[in-house]
């Protein structure tokens, strides 16, 4: 499920960024439509490195942060 969230932001992100692209060469506004899904694109990037950042702090720190059963990846 995590990988159809990642295709869908990337989606949104890759259009945002070539529509913006395009409207700057053609010397045009962008729509407001645009302007807000890439605020919220960007509050969402934002929000997610300060959440992981967080977590990394904390495991680095020693703490023991509860992860998903599934999560089998070695940390240390």
């Amino acid at each position: 499920m995590a990988e159809f969230f990642i295709f869908i932001y990337a989606m949104l992100a890759m259009f945002v960024i070539q529509a913006m692209h395009i409207n700057r060469r053609a010397e045009r506004p962008n729509p407001q439509m645009v302007t807000l899904v890439g605020w919220g694109l960007f509050s969402l990037s934002s929000t997610l490195a300060v959440l992981l950042g967080a977590v990394a702090l904390a495991l680095a720190l020693g703490l023991q942060v509860p992860l998903p059963d599934h999560f089998s990846a070695p940390l240390f």
